[in-house]
């Protein structure tokens, strides 16, 4: 399956009510050969009886205990939500406190979406258990080039290094249309990370029908 991770941020279409509006519609779309997930704000997150592949766009590494203003594994479980990204660009956590999220999620059976921004940071974060691994180039994210055409041997690096390793890599930044996703996925990524690309679209739902190629 190729994984597409829409990114809801908190763009103004995309909380409060306007979330409930852009999950109900989000919902309907089912691709042969897709899992379509949606990474929701928190406080959006009870809307996962709307749409069940909804996951957290964060979550800290800590246990239960005085951690005030922290999103717990165990919470997001006991939510019925088992997934989050981690280590966006607009929320960036360090290498360390990625590390030592993905063994507390590994021991809680909970899934993370790890993104990052060289090839050193994938081979650091598959060599210690990430098993998705979005790359999303700082400079491309939310801009007009993808990375699968301003870099595509990073791609194909990147993919053979999360191979070698039991990891599946994501593509993220810029991703537009069908071409990026093509391209993405000859090179060996096994989903993509996209936002204003749909969230942004005067239809998101045939701008991400789109992509479905």
């Amino acid at each position: 399956m190729f994984t597409v991770i829409v990114n809801l941020k908190t763009y103004p279409e995309t909380i409060g009510k306007n979330s409930k509006t852009f999950m109900g519609k989000i919902s309907k779309i089912q691709k042969p050969g897709y899992e379509l997930k949606i990474a929701s704000p928190s406080t959006s997150l009870h809307y996962s009886s709307i749409y069940e592949e909804i996951i957290a766009q964060h979550v800290d590494h800590y246990p239960p205990g005085p951690f005030t203003g922290s999103v717990l594994i165990e919470d997001l479980l006991e939510s019925g939500i088992t997934a989050s990204l981690l280590n966006h660009s607009e929320k960036r956590v360090g290498m360390d406190n990625a590390i030592k999220t993905i063994k507390r999620a590994g021991e809680l059976g909970f899934t993370l979406y790890i993104c990052c921004e060289t090839l050193e940071e994938i081979e650091k974060l598959s060599i210690n258990g990430a098993k998705y691994i979005a790359y999303e180039p700082k400079e491309l994210i939310g801009g007009n080039i993808s990375v699968s055409t301003a870099k595509p041997e990073i791609i194909q690096k990147g993919s053979d290094i999360c191979r070698e390793h039991g990891s599946t890599l994501l593509v993220g930044a810029g991703v537009k249309n069908a071409d990026d996703v093509r391209v993405a996925k000859n090179l060996g990524a096994g989903g993509i990370l996209i936002s204003s690309g749909v969230v942004k679209a005067k239809d998101p739902l045939y701008a991400l029908n789109s992509l479905m190629i």
